[in-house]
């Protein structure tokens, strides 16, 4: 298995080389294909019941922003007995820009909000994201 590092220089020299066209980068052959959303953007990651795999509907999601989504997730796994998730991650390499964005996709929940980024699970929810991934994405 590749380290993390390498697998981030090589995402990075797909987005070089593509231009930063998303569905570009994670359909090249050289994409890393056991991570199809480690890309720098807003993520959404969805938290499961301890110990089940994600076959239902999560508890709670979260909305943040990361140049690399994966090293997140063991900051949020600290302590929180729940099977997490990285469902869809919107593309935005600007950090700025990604700030930004991430304030927004929040206030389209703010509704649903649980406090610290995290909000409440609705079908809503699943609706809007896999629309996103729908039109971003390949294979999921």
């Amino acid at each position: 298995m590749r380290s993390v590092g390498k697998d981030q220089e090589q995402i990075a020299r797909l987005i070089d080389w593509h231009r930063g066209n998303p569905k570009e980068v994670m359909t090249d052959p050289d994409y890393p294909p056991y991570d199809p959303h480690n890309i720098p953007g807003v993520y959404f990651v969805y938290a499961y019941p301890p110990r089940r795999p994600p076959n239902g509907d999560p508890e709670h999601f979260k909305i943040g922003q990361s140049g690399d989504p994966n090293t997140r997730l063991p900051a949020f796994r600290n302590g929180n007995p729940a099977y997490m998730v990285v469902r869809h991650v919107i593309y935005q390499p600007d950090a700025a820009a990604r700030r930004a964005l991430e304030t927004t996709e929040q206030n389209r929940f703010r509704h649903l909000d649980l406090g610290h980024e995290w909000f409440e699970w609705r079908p809503e929810v699943e609706d809007y994201v896999a629309g996103l991934c729908a039109q971003r994405c390949i294979g999921y």
